[in-house]
Protein backbone atom coordinates (compact mmCIF):
# COMPACT_ATOMS: atom_id res chain seq x y z
CA UNK A 1 0.00 0.00 0.00
CA UNK A 2 2.79 2.58 0.91
CA UNK A 3 4.07 1.96 -2.43
CA UNK A 4 0.98 3.12 -4.15
CA UNK A 5 0.88 6.05 -1.80
CA UNK A 6 4.67 6.96 -2.91
CA UNK A 7 3.23 6.41 -7.10
CA UNK A 8 0.06 8.76 -6.24
CA UNK A 9 2.41 11.74 -4.53
CA UNK A 10 5.04 11.56 -7.59
CA UNK A 11 2.26 11.51 -10.23
CA UNK A 12 0.81 14.66 -8.48
CA UNK A 13 4.47 16.02 -8.26
CA UNK A 14 5.33 15.45 -11.71
CA UNK A 15 1.35 17.43 -13.20
CA UNK A 16 1.78 19.96 -10.30
CA UNK A 17 4.98 21.23 -12.67
CA UNK A 18 3.32 20.50 -16.06
CA UNK A 19 3.47 23.64 -18.13
CA UNK A 20 1.22 23.29 -20.81
CA UNK A 21 -1.90 25.52 -21.13
CA UNK A 22 -5.23 23.55 -20.70
CA UNK A 23 -7.99 24.42 -23.25
CA UNK A 24 -11.31 23.30 -22.22
CA UNK A 25 -12.38 21.65 -24.74
CA UNK A 26 -15.82 19.30 -25.07
CA UNK A 27 -15.56 15.84 -24.16
CA UNK A 28 -17.61 13.03 -24.59
CA UNK A 29 -15.58 10.50 -22.37
CA UNK A 30 -14.65 10.76 -18.78
CA UNK A 31 -12.47 8.87 -16.62
CA UNK A 32 -11.15 8.42 -13.47
CA UNK A 33 -8.76 7.08 -10.62
CA UNK A 34 -9.26 7.83 -7.25
CA UNK A 35 -7.96 7.11 -3.71
CA UNK A 36 -9.81 8.18 -0.60
CA UNK A 37 -8.92 7.24 3.15
CA UNK A 38 -9.14 9.41 6.80
CA UNK A 39 -5.88 11.22 7.31
CA UNK A 40 -6.04 8.74 10.82
CA UNK A 41 -5.33 5.59 8.41
CA UNK A 42 -4.23 7.30 4.47
CA UNK A 43 -2.46 3.87 4.07
CA UNK A 44 -5.42 1.67 4.87
CA UNK A 45 -7.85 3.86 2.30
CA UNK A 46 -9.62 2.68 -0.88
CA UNK A 47 -8.94 2.62 -4.71
CA UNK A 48 -11.53 3.45 -7.38
CA UNK A 49 -11.72 3.47 -11.00
CA UNK A 50 -14.86 4.90 -13.16
CA UNK A 51 -15.42 5.94 -16.66
CA UNK A 52 -18.45 7.37 -18.21
CA UNK A 53 -19.61 8.07 -22.16
CA UNK A 54 -21.86 10.62 -22.81
CA UNK A 55 -23.84 10.75 -26.03
CA UNK A 56 -23.70 14.46 -27.29
CA UNK A 57 -19.83 16.59 -26.63
CA UNK A 58 -20.32 17.87 -23.03
CA UNK A 59 -19.17 21.83 -22.50
CA UNK A 60 -16.72 22.78 -19.84
CA UNK A 61 -15.75 26.07 -20.92
CA UNK A 62 -17.89 27.67 -18.72
CA UNK A 63 -19.58 26.04 -16.08
CA UNK A 64 -17.71 24.75 -12.57
CA UNK A 65 -15.29 21.48 -14.21
CA UNK A 66 -17.28 19.18 -11.27
CA UNK A 67 -20.26 20.09 -12.74
CA UNK A 68 -20.40 19.69 -16.17
CA UNK A 69 -21.88 16.52 -16.91
CA UNK A 70 -24.46 17.07 -14.93
CA UNK A 71 -25.31 20.67 -16.72
CA UNK A 72 -24.67 18.73 -20.17
CA UNK A 73 -28.24 17.34 -19.57
CA UNK A 74 -27.49 14.31 -22.19
CA UNK A 75 -27.58 11.00 -22.56
CA UNK A 76 -25.06 8.59 -20.45
CA UNK A 77 -23.54 5.56 -19.46
CA UNK A 78 -20.76 4.50 -17.43
CA UNK A 79 -19.12 1.93 -14.65
CA UNK A 80 -17.11 2.13 -11.70
CA UNK A 81 -14.76 -0.42 -9.76
CA UNK A 82 -13.54 0.28 -6.01
CA UNK A 83 -11.37 -2.01 -3.80
CA UNK A 84 -9.83 -1.78 -0.44
CA UNK A 85 -8.60 -4.77 1.74
CA UNK A 86 -12.02 -6.05 2.81
CA UNK A 87 -14.46 -4.60 0.18
CA UNK A 88 -15.05 -5.51 -3.83
CA UNK A 89 -17.83 -3.20 -5.19
CA UNK A 90 -18.79 -2.39 -9.35
CA UNK A 91 -21.66 -0.86 -10.28
CA UNK A 92 -22.96 0.55 -13.66
CA UNK A 93 -25.61 2.90 -14.51
CA UNK A 94 -27.18 4.83 -17.24
CA UNK A 95 -29.72 7.73 -18.60
CA UNK A 96 -31.79 8.58 -21.46
CA UNK A 97 -32.85 12.30 -21.93
CA UNK A 98 -35.72 13.24 -24.29
CA UNK A 99 -35.94 15.73 -26.33
CA UNK A 100 -38.74 17.42 -23.82
CA UNK A 101 -35.61 16.88 -21.09
CA UNK A 102 -37.64 14.23 -18.92
CA UNK A 103 -35.08 11.68 -18.25
CA UNK A 104 -35.36 7.93 -17.22
CA UNK A 105 -32.71 6.22 -15.76
CA UNK A 106 -31.80 2.73 -14.46
CA UNK A 107 -28.97 1.28 -12.44
CA UNK A 108 -26.99 -1.66 -10.69
CA UNK A 109 -24.88 -2.59 -7.95
CA UNK A 110 -22.66 -5.35 -6.79
CA UNK A 111 -21.44 -5.29 -2.90
CA UNK A 112 -19.14 -8.24 -1.94
CA UNK A 113 -16.96 -8.24 1.47
CA UNK A 114 -15.47 -10.72 3.66
CA UNK A 115 -19.31 -11.02 5.32
CA UNK A 116 -21.70 -9.50 3.25
CA UNK A 117 -22.48 -9.55 -0.40
CA UNK A 118 -25.89 -7.73 -1.83
CA UNK A 119 -26.76 -7.02 -5.52
CA UNK A 120 -28.82 -3.46 -5.92
CA UNK A 121 -31.30 -2.43 -8.13
CA UNK A 122 -32.54 0.89 -9.42
CA UNK A 123 -34.12 3.16 -11.83
CA UNK A 124 -35.24 6.80 -11.57
CA UNK A 125 -37.54 9.33 -13.85
CA UNK A 126 -37.05 13.19 -13.95
CA UNK A 127 -37.15 16.09 -15.37
CA UNK A 128 -34.79 19.03 -16.15
CA UNK A 129 -37.27 21.97 -15.47
CA UNK A 130 -34.65 25.05 -16.69
CA UNK A 131 -31.10 24.96 -18.05
CA UNK A 132 -29.27 24.49 -14.72
CA UNK A 133 -32.28 22.19 -12.65
CA UNK A 134 -33.85 18.90 -12.20
CA UNK A 135 -36.41 17.17 -10.31
CA UNK A 136 -36.79 12.97 -10.04
CA UNK A 137 -38.37 10.14 -8.37
CA UNK A 138 -36.18 6.84 -7.52
CA UNK A 139 -36.68 3.30 -6.70
CA UNK A 140 -34.14 0.80 -5.66
CA UNK A 141 -34.25 -3.12 -4.62
CA UNK A 142 -31.31 -4.50 -2.73
CA UNK A 143 -30.76 -8.31 -1.84
CA UNK A 144 -28.32 -9.06 0.61
CA UNK A 145 -26.75 -12.45 2.31
CA UNK A 146 -24.75 -12.10 5.20
CA UNK A 147 -22.72 -14.85 7.46
CA UNK A 148 -23.71 -13.71 11.36
CA UNK A 149 -20.92 -16.31 12.70
CA UNK A 150 -20.94 -20.59 13.23
CA UNK A 151 -23.23 -21.45 11.19
CA UNK A 152 -26.04 -18.51 11.31
CA UNK A 153 -26.71 -17.16 7.96
CA UNK A 154 -28.76 -14.04 7.17
CA UNK A 155 -30.96 -12.39 4.70
CA UNK A 156 -31.96 -8.53 4.26
CA UNK A 157 -34.12 -7.84 1.60
CA UNK A 158 -34.66 -3.49 1.15
CA UNK A 159 -37.06 -1.55 -1.22
CA UNK A 160 -36.27 2.25 -1.28
CA UNK A 161 -38.18 4.85 -2.50
CA UNK A 162 -36.86 9.00 -2.93
CA UNK A 163 -37.44 12.44 -4.42
CA UNK A 164 -35.22 15.23 -5.26
CA UNK A 165 -34.44 18.35 -6.88
CA UNK A 166 -30.95 19.82 -7.53
CA UNK A 167 -30.15 23.05 -8.87
CA UNK A 168 -27.18 25.30 -9.91
CA UNK A 169 -27.40 28.99 -9.24
CA UNK A 170 -24.83 30.60 -11.46
CA UNK A 171 -23.99 34.34 -9.64
CA UNK A 172 -21.81 37.35 -10.71
CA UNK A 173 -19.29 37.27 -8.66
CA UNK A 174 -18.28 34.13 -8.02
CA UNK A 175 -19.23 30.48 -10.07
CA UNK A 176 -22.23 30.23 -8.54
CA UNK A 177 -23.90 27.50 -6.12
CA UNK A 178 -25.04 24.13 -6.37
CA UNK A 179 -27.52 23.02 -4.14
CA UNK A 180 -29.11 19.46 -3.38
CA UNK A 181 -32.30 17.84 -1.48
CA UNK A 182 -33.67 14.38 -1.56
CA UNK A 183 -35.63 12.41 0.79
CA UNK A 184 -35.36 8.37 1.10
CA UNK A 185 -37.94 6.35 2.51
CA UNK A 186 -36.69 2.75 3.14
CA UNK A 187 -38.43 -0.56 4.68
CA UNK A 188 -36.51 -3.54 5.18
CA UNK A 189 -37.18 -7.37 5.88
CA UNK A 190 -34.69 -9.20 8.17
CA UNK A 191 -34.38 -13.10 8.61
CA UNK A 192 -31.32 -14.94 10.90
CA UNK A 193 -31.55 -18.72 10.06
CA UNK A 194 -29.76 -21.63 12.52
CA UNK A 195 -28.94 -18.62 15.13
CA UNK A 196 -28.54 -19.25 19.27
CA UNK A 197 -32.63 -19.22 19.32
CA UNK A 198 -33.81 -20.89 15.64
CA UNK A 199 -34.96 -18.71 12.87
CA UNK A 200 -35.53 -14.82 13.68
CA UNK A 201 -37.34 -12.07 11.37
CA UNK A 202 -38.23 -8.61 11.67
CA UNK A 203 -38.93 -5.58 9.72
CA UNK A 204 -37.87 -1.53 9.96
CA UNK A 205 -38.41 1.10 7.78
CA UNK A 206 -36.51 4.63 7.86
CA UNK A 207 -37.21 7.79 6.60
CA UNK A 208 -33.68 10.12 5.79
CA UNK A 209 -33.58 13.80 4.53
CA UNK A 210 -30.37 14.54 3.07
CA UNK A 211 -29.42 18.63 2.56
CA UNK A 212 -26.16 19.40 0.49
CA UNK A 213 -24.54 23.05 -0.59
CA UNK A 214 -21.55 23.81 -2.50
CA UNK A 215 -20.56 27.32 -3.48
CA UNK A 216 -17.79 27.13 -6.35
CA UNK A 217 -15.77 30.28 -5.64
CA UNK A 218 -14.25 29.23 -9.21
CA UNK A 219 -15.00 27.07 -11.52
CA UNK A 220 -12.14 24.87 -10.16
CA UNK A 221 -12.57 25.30 -6.61
CA UNK A 222 -15.69 24.87 -3.73
CA UNK A 223 -16.48 24.74 -0.19
CA UNK A 224 -19.66 23.30 0.85
CA UNK A 225 -21.85 21.76 3.70
CA UNK A 226 -23.99 18.53 4.11
CA UNK A 227 -26.65 17.97 6.34
CA UNK A 228 -28.66 14.55 6.75
CA UNK A 229 -32.09 13.77 9.20
CA UNK A 230 -32.30 10.59 10.14
CA UNK A 231 -34.06 7.89 12.53
CA UNK A 232 -31.14 8.29 15.45
CA UNK A 233 -29.37 11.06 14.60
CA UNK A 234 -28.49 13.87 12.11
CA UNK A 235 -24.85 13.98 10.80
CA UNK A 236 -23.89 16.83 9.24
CA UNK A 237 -20.34 18.10 7.60
CA UNK A 238 -18.20 20.56 5.78
CA UNK A 239 -15.97 19.80 2.60
CA UNK A 240 -13.85 21.59 0.36
CA UNK A 241 -12.77 20.16 -3.43
CA UNK A 242 -10.57 21.76 -5.50
CA UNK A 243 -9.87 20.58 -9.92
CA UNK A 244 -6.76 21.60 -11.63
CA UNK A 245 -6.41 21.07 -15.03
CA UNK A 246 -2.86 20.15 -15.95
CA UNK A 247 -3.69 19.36 -19.80
CA UNK A 248 -6.53 19.38 -22.25
CA UNK A 249 -6.72 15.80 -21.29
CA UNK A 250 -5.73 15.30 -17.82
CA UNK A 251 -6.58 17.48 -14.51
CA UNK A 252 -6.30 16.06 -11.18
CA UNK A 253 -8.66 16.19 -8.23
CA UNK A 254 -8.33 17.00 -4.58
CA UNK A 255 -10.91 16.82 -1.40
CA UNK A 256 -11.32 17.27 2.16
CA UNK A 257 -14.30 16.11 4.19
CA UNK A 258 -14.74 16.52 7.74
CA UNK A 259 -17.77 15.04 9.95
CA UNK A 260 -18.75 17.45 12.28
CA UNK A 261 -21.35 14.85 13.88
CA UNK A 262 -20.64 12.56 14.48
CA UNK A 263 -17.20 14.00 15.48
CA UNK A 264 -14.54 11.48 13.88
CA UNK A 265 -11.17 12.36 14.22
CA UNK A 266 -9.50 13.46 11.41
CA UNK A 267 -10.45 14.34 8.02
CA UNK A 268 -11.51 12.04 4.87
CA UNK A 269 -9.13 12.67 1.84
CA UNK A 270 -9.74 12.34 -1.75
CA UNK A 271 -7.45 12.71 -4.55
CA UNK A 272 -8.62 11.89 -8.66
CA UNK A 273 -6.56 11.78 -11.95
CA UNK A 274 -8.99 12.70 -14.77
CA UNK A 275 -9.18 12.03 -18.20
CA UNK A 276 -11.35 13.89 -20.59
CA UNK A 277 -11.66 13.48 -23.99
Amino acid sequence: MHKRLISIAVVFGLLSTNTFAATDKAYQHDANINYGASSEAFSDGGWSADYRYYSTPVSQDSAPYALSGFLAQTSNFGGKYSFNDDIDSYGVNGEYVFASKWFVGANYFNLDSNFYDANTYGMNLGYYFNATSAVYASYSSSDGDYDAGLSAKGNSDTDAFGIGIRSFIPLQSTAGIDLQANVYYSQSDNTLANGPNGQYNNSNNSTTVNLAADWYITRAWSIGANYSIQDDEDPYGINTAYHWRITDLISARAGIAKSLEPDWDGVDISLSLNGRF
